[in-house]
């Protein structure tokens, strides 16, 4: 029970993970793209001829400031979207670890009670819920990737998301409300047959 439920939550956190910096990669291109496309039009209109006045050398020394200017701006985009994906990657590892504590500490009561008690429960009201959070973060990560990808302008890498898969999801759903109210009792009169 526990190592299964322990993985698919694991699986979850890295979903997640990945929406995160999915987010953090949409948001550091079009950034980028922004900040080039501001220098271009810049530098298209001081070598254009709407400014007959200004001189080719203060021309020049204004496109040279312009281009120190968008440096700095793409640094400081990439340096906080970089700070961004260690905040993400650190918050993940947090919540790993402790899925793996909460898993080593079920298996030692089980092993220390002599029983199944907790594997049961697990197996019959968490897992199938377990698997429904895994399947909307799995969706919930095509989503973000198609829409980061729309941001960003590229074609997006990832299949549209079917109609199939919601009915996976919703038959998910509605089986693990069964199985756990079904189940509910052959737990209980497990747990209090092993009481006993």
């Amino acid at each position: 029970m526990t190592q299964s439920i322990s993985a698919i939550a694991s699986n979850v956190v890295g979903q997640y993970t990945q929406v995160g910096k999915i987010i953090v990669g949409a948001y550091r291109s079009g950034a980028q793209r922004l900040a080039h496309d501001a220098n271009t039009r810049y530098v298209s209109f001081l070598k254009g001829d709407k400014l007959p006045l200004v001189s080719d050398d203060a021309k020049a020394s204004l496109i040279k400031v312009q281009a120190k200017i968008n440096d700095v701006v793409v640094g400081g985009i990439n340096t906080n979207s970089d700070r961004a994906e260690k905040a993400i990657d650190f918050v993940a590892g947090g919540v790993n670890g402790g899925i793996k504590r909460v898993a080593a500490t079920a298996g030692r009561v089980e092993s220390a009670l002599d029983t199944s008690a907790i594997t049961a429960v697990g197996q019959y009201a968490i897992l199938p819920v377990a698997q429904v959070s895994l399947a909307i973060a799995t969706r919930a990560v095509e989503g973000t990737k198609f829409v980061a990808a729309r941001v960003v302008g590229a074609e997006a890498d990832v299949a549209k998301t079917v109609v199939k898969a919601k009915r996976v999801v919703k038959k998910a759903a509605a089986r693990a409300k069964t199985v756990a109210k079904a189940k509910t009792v052959a737990v209980r009169k497990t747990v209090r047959a092993k009481a006993r």
